[in-house]
C-alpha cells in the first residue's frame, strides 16, 4: 500500500513539474543553422532561457518550469538573418521554417494559438494594406467616377478589416493571443481624407486608441517599445535635421502622455528609444530622453549601469570634445586637450598582441609619416612593457603612451574600448570628427 502510494506521489510530482519544450525542423535541411538562442522577451531586455545545437536539422529546447507567458523569441548563429517570434503560454510549441526565408515559411505545427496570431498577422495586414493605398490613390483623383468607385471600394474593404478583426478579437476570447489581437487594432476613418496633412493627423491622433498600458499580458513582450518606436520614428519625419529631432522630441512626449503613470512600461519604452537612437548614432536624442524622462523615473525602475553606458556614448558621440588623456613624457606630464601641434590627431587604440594591429599599423606609420597636417597618439593596451619598446622604437614621430593591465586601463575604459586598432579623429581642437573602423577608412577620410 505505501509503496503504491509512493509511486502514485512521485507521478503527481512528475506531471507538476514536467517542462514545455519549443521544437524547430529546417524545411528544407540545409547547414546554415547551427545554434538556436532561446530569449523571453521583456520590454527593451531579452532574457536568455536556453540554447540548442542543430541535430539532423532539428533542435529541441525545455523551457524551464515556471516561465512566465508572453512572447519569446529564436535567434540563430551569426550570420543568420533574422529571428522568430511566438507566443507561449504554458503549452509545447512547434515550428518549421526556411532560414533563407523566415518570414514566409514560417509554420506552426501544434500551437494553435500561434497559428492563429500568425494568420490574423498575415489577413489583417494585406487588409490594412489596401485601406492605406486606397486613401494614398484618392489624393491624387481628379476624376468623380474614379472618385466614387475609390470610395466604395474603400467602405468594403474598411468593413472587410472590421470583420476580420472582430472574428479573431472573438476566436481568441480568454488567450494570450487575444491581448496582442486587441492591442494591434488600426483605427481607420470612415471616409476618406482630401489631403494627406488630415490623414496624418488622424493617424497620429488615434495611433494609441486600442492600446492599454495597463494590460499586464503585454509586459512580457516587446509589443509597447516597438509601437512607440513606429510613432516616434515612422510618423514624424523631416529633412532638416533640426526640424528632424524637435519632431522626435515633441512625439516622445506624446508617447509619455499616453503611458501615463506607469513607470515600469515608462521604463521599458525609453529603454528602447534610447537604443533606437543609439543605432542611428542620435546622441543629443539619447540625452534628450536620458535628462527629460529616464532621469525623472523611481529609482527602482532604472538600470545605473545603463544609464552609465549611455553617458559615455555620448562622451564620445561625433562633435563632442574626445575625453582628457593624461600621460609623461621625458618627465613632463602631457595632457591631451592641451596638444598644439597639428591641425588634425588620430588617436589609436592598438596592441603588440593584436594581429590586425601588426597589419594595420606599419600602415598608418607610413601614410603619416612626414605630414605636419597629422599627428598620431598610439596608446598601446598591454598586459606589460615586454614588446612595447621595441615597437614603438619605429614610430619615432608619434606621441606614444603605453596603457597598461590592457582592458581594465583607465583609458580604454573611459574611450569604451573592446577590439583593437579603434580610431578616432579629432579636429585642432580634439572634438571627434570621425571614428574610422579600419586604416584604409582613416586613409579614405583624409584622402577624401
Amino acid at each position: 500500500m505505501l509503496k503504491n502510494l509512493l509511486c502514485a506521489l512521485l507521478f503527481i510530482s512528475a506531471g507538476v513539474q514536467s517542462q514545455n519544450t519549443i521544437t524547430g525542423t529546417l524545411s528544407p535541411k540545409n547547414n546554415l543553422v547551427t545554434r538556436v538562442v532561446l530569449y523571453q522577451l521583456k520590454g527593451a531586455k531579452q532574457v536568455y532561457v536556453s540554447n540548442s545545437k542543430m541535430d539532423n536539422d532539428q533542435f529541441k529546447m525545455e523551457i524551464p518550469q515556471g516561465a512566465s507567458a508572453g512572447m519569446y523569441r529564436l535567434s540563430f548563429n551569426p550570420g543568420v538573418v533574422g529571428y522568430i517570434d511566438f507566443l507561449f503560454s504554458q503549452a509545447d510549441v512547434k515550428l518549421k521554417f526556411d532560414p533563407l526565408n523566415i518570414s514566409s515559411t514560417l509554420e506552426f505545427s501544434n500551437s494553435e494559438e500561434n497559428k492563429t496570431y500568425a494568420n490574423y498577422l498575415n489577413e489583417t495586414a494585406i487588409v490594412k494594406q489596401r485601406l492605406d493605398s486606397l486613401q494614398i490613390t484618392f489624393f491624387g483623383l481628379k476624376d468623380k467616377k474614379q472618385d466614387k468607385i475609390t470610395i466604395d471600394l474603400f467602405a468594403e474593404t474598411l468593413n472587410i478589416y472590421a470583420k476580420t478583426q472582430s472574428e479573431y478579437e472573438k476566436r481568441t476570447e480568454g488567450k494570450l493571443a487575444n491581448h496582442f489581437i486587441k492591442s494591434a487594432r488600426n483605427y481607420f476613418a470612415p471616409t476618406l481624407f482630401t489631403s494627406p496633412q488630415e490623414y496624418l493627423n488622424s493617424v497620429k491622433q488615434h495611433y494609441f486608441d486600442f492600446i492599454n498600458f495597463e494590460d499586464n499580458a503585454m509586459k512580457n513582450s516587446n509589443f509597447f517599445g516597438e509601437k512607440a518606436i513606429e510613432y516616434v520614428f515612422y510618423l514624424n519625419v523631416s529633412d532638416d535635421v533640426q526640424v528632424q529631432n524637435a519632431l522626435y522630441k515633441n512625439a516622445i512626449s506624446e508617447v509619455m502622455q499616453k503611458v501615463g503613470g506607469n513607470n515600469e512600461v515608462k521604463s521599458e519604452i525609453l529603454t528602447s528609444l534610447i537604443y533606437a537612437f543609439e543605432q542611428f548614432e542620435n546622441m543629443p536624442l539619447i540625452d534628450f530622453v536620458l535628462d527629460n524622462f529616464y532621469s525623472k523615473l523611481p529609482a527602482n525602475f532604472k538600470d545605473e549601469a545603463f544609464v552609465d553606458e549611455m553617458q559615455s556614448k555620448i562622451k564620445l558621440a561625433i562633435g563632442n570634445k574626445a575625453p582628457e588623456i593624461t600621460w609623461e613624457e621625458n618627465g613632463v606630464q602631457k595632457k591631451l586637450s592641451e596638444l598644439t601641434i597639428s591641425e588634425n590627431y588620430i588617436l589609436v587604440f592598438w596592441s603588440t598582441t593584436c594581429s590586425h594591429c601588426l597589419q594595420e599599423i606599419p600602415k598608418l606609420y607610413e601614410f603619416t609619416n612626414g605630414n605636419n597636417k597629422m599627428h598620431v597618439i598610439a596608446v598601446a593596451l598591454e598586459d606589460n612593457n615586454k614588446d612595447y619598446e621595441q615597437f614603438t622604437s619605429k614610430l619615432t614621430t608619434w606621441t606614444n603612451i603605453l596603457g597598461l593591465k590592457k582592458w581594465e586601463n583607465e583609458m580604454a575604459h573611459e574611450y569604451k574600448i573592446n577590439s583593437t586598432p579603434t580610431y578616432f579623429i579629432l579636429d585642432q581642437e580634439k572634438r571627434i570628427v570621425a571614428k574610422p573602423e579600419h586604416f584604409d577608412d582613416v586613409k579614405a577620410y583624409f584622402e577624401n
